[in-house]
């Protein structure tokens, strides 16, 4: 998850129903809340649509430590490294269901589904301008603005808009470890962020907006929020 130019929510809000079936090819699988959809270092042998739920990408550091790169909702495309194996591992958030599809058949399907071609070519795009991206914004931004922008991307994923309701399903610790931020940090913000008025946390995996204008007042640029599905890998 990173700066995405744009909004972040073109591909996430494309409703599961929209995307091609991918014809016979295409195999529906159910993971369970903190299994692994693949490890890192697995054979990258299907493309992944995600059709609900939430899954964390991470990636092991040298010191065995895990560090948390990205995360991806319903719409996103998982699986689309060049290499033959994957750079990430991505772990269940919450009950996921995904869309497979070989490695293999995805150039014949791209070519006779000219959707998910298109869905394929925009997660791309939005995967590299991200990167770019978050290069910039790990040392520009404060932990204020950090937490600020991100909350605003989940909301927005939803396709929300004002002041809103929306899930929150990553721990703390995911978040802290995305933004760069320590655990304490982002506790005590979005402590702070309550306080002010600016959020209200209605359950420990459930945050509602009331001031959207005090969080898009901290968002270093306007309309570039923190894309979900960035390193989806």
């Amino acid at each position: 998850m990173c700066i995405a130019g744009g909004s972040i929510h073109q591909l996430s809000t494309r409703a599961a129903d929209g995307l091609p079936p991918a014809s016979s090819a295409a195999h529906i699988q159910y993971v369970a809340a903190h299994d692994h959809l693949f490890f890192e270092g697995d054979p990258r042998d299907h493309i992944y649509i995600v059709e609900s739920g939430w899954v964390k990408l991470y990636r092991t550091l040298i010191d065995g430590q895990r560090q948390v790169v990205g995360f991806a909702n319903a719409g996103s495309v998982l699986g689309l490294e060049s290499e033959s194996a994957h750079a990430n591992g991505c772990e269940a958030i919450t009950h996921v269901t995904v869309r497979s599809i070989p490695a293999a058949r995805l150039s014949t399907l791209c070519i006779s589904e000219p959707a998910l071609a298109d869905q394929i070519l925009r997660q791309i795009s939005r995967q590299l301008g991200a990167a770019q991206a978050q290069l910039t914004a790990v040392g520009a931004q404060s932990a204020e603005q950090k937490l600020a922008t991100f909350l605003l991307s989940i909301a927005d994923l939803g396709g929300r808009t004002g002041d809103c309701e929306f899930d929150l399903p990553m721990r703390r610790g995911d978040m802290a470890e995305f933004l760069g931020l320590r655990l304490e940090t982002v506790s005590r913000k979005m402590a702070d962020f309550q306080r002010r008025g600016w959020i209200q946390m209605t359950s420990l995996y459930h945050c509602r907006l009331v001031r959207r204008s005090a969080l898009q007042s901290l968002s270093p640029t306007s309309g570039e929020h923190l894309g979900a599905a960035a390193l989806a890998g």
